[in-house]
């Protein structure tokens, strides 16, 4: 999935969390945070730490995998390869 903004990240966030059965103190507690923290990450908070909402990603079974926009010329980037 895309992700484009905060706000559809705590929304993924919500969703996930819901899927695996946990309320909001439970994530809380598995990331070691307030459920205010939780309420405001599922709401899209701009300012939430990265390294807690990757910990929070985590609990609920999500991982965040980063590619290039454009793969094909990421590749030949890395490759050192011109494209004609």
């Amino acid at each position: 999935m895309i992700v484009a903004n905060a706000a559809q990240l705590g929304a993924l966030l919500r969703r996930a969390r819901k899927d695996k059965g946990m309320t909001q103190a439970q994530l809380a507690a598995a990331v070691d945070v307030s459920r205010q923290w939780v309420i405001a990450a599922e709401a899209g908070a701009p300012t939430a730490r990265l390294d807690l909402v990757l910990d929070a990603l985590r609990a609920v079974d999500l991982v965040v995998d980063v590619v290039p926009e454009e793969p094909d010329d990421a590749l030949d980037a890395v490759l050192g390869r011109a494209r004609g």
